[in-house]
């Protein structure tokens, strides 16, 4: 066991989060408890915890979304999922959107206590490789309210980022500084997106560029793919979509260059 091992359990079921408390706390581990994913969320901005046990149904926040952002912002942080509607929320779906483990309601203790060890022991197993370093993404757009929106987003996914509100501006900092992807508008001042692409696959044809626009007809993906993009976007979209282009697009880079 890993004596001391912080576990945060978050249930809105008052007697169940308790009794889970009381009783890990008796096997050696610290404790501490939450009613909901937003209390958990605070809980974790303050403590180091190295594992959070969740239930799924609870007001606010609920389990599959609280999974979602500490995965987020701590991919290495174990997260065990538990729930009385095993038949809505299975364990495929539960371990496919990030979970480390799950166990449906009522469970024995010493099955908890099986992937408490097995959580802990795989996350020491991935603390031990040295960790990759954040990928830089340029953003460009002259919608000041979108840059920060992006930004924002992208940094909470553990990317470094940073803005730009024209193209000559991210040129700019593309001549000082290297980055991994850029997000870029189409319609800007001083040099509209498809310029700003041309110029900028001249000066590095290998970097990843998303076009973003809320003119699709007059500017459609054809035409920005033909132009040079390795992603295309309508305004106005979900960040999920977003998340997962970046995603695809650094993946496949990295791939090209090994």
């Amino acid at each position: 066991m890993e004596k001391n091992a912080k576990i945060l359990v978050v249930d809105d079921d008052e007697v169940i989060r308790n009794l889970l408390m009381d009783t890990l706390s008796t096997m050696g581990y610290q404790t501490w408890g939450a009613s909901n994913g937003e209390e958990a969320l605070a809980v974790l901005n303050q403590k180091k915890v190295d594992i959070v046990i969740t239930d799924i149904k609870m007001p606010k926040v609920d389990g599959v979304r609280l999974l979602k952002k500490i995965k987020e912002t701590q991919p290495d942080l174990p997260v065990l999922i538990i729930t009385a509607y095993s038949f809505a929320y299975s364990q495929d779906q539960a371990l496919k959107s990030g979970a480390d483990g799950f166990l449906a309601k009522p469970f024995r203790i010493g099955k908890m206590e099986e992937l408490i060890k097995s959580a802990l022991s795989q996350k020491k197993s991935n603390t031990s490789q040295p960790p990759e370093p954040s990928k830089k993404i340029l953003i460009v757009d002259d919608d000041e309210v979108l840059v920060a929106m992006l930004l924002e987003t992208l940094n909470a996914m553990g990317y470094q980022t940073h803005g730009s509100s024209d193209g000559d501006e991210a040129l700019r900092k593309v001549d000082t500084e290297d980055f991994d992807l850029v997000i870029t508008d189409i319609r800007m001042p001083k040099m509209d997106g498809i310029s700003f692409l041309k110029a900028l696959k001249d000066k590095k044809p290998k970097l990843p560029v998303i076009m973003i626009t809320g003119f699709s007809l007059a500017y459609t993906q054809q035409r920005a793919t033909q132009e040079g993009a390795d992603g295309y976007l309508v305004k106005p979209f979900k960040i999920e979509k977003i998340e997962e282009l970046v995603k695809n697009l650094l993946q496949e880079a990295k791939v090209s260059k090994s």
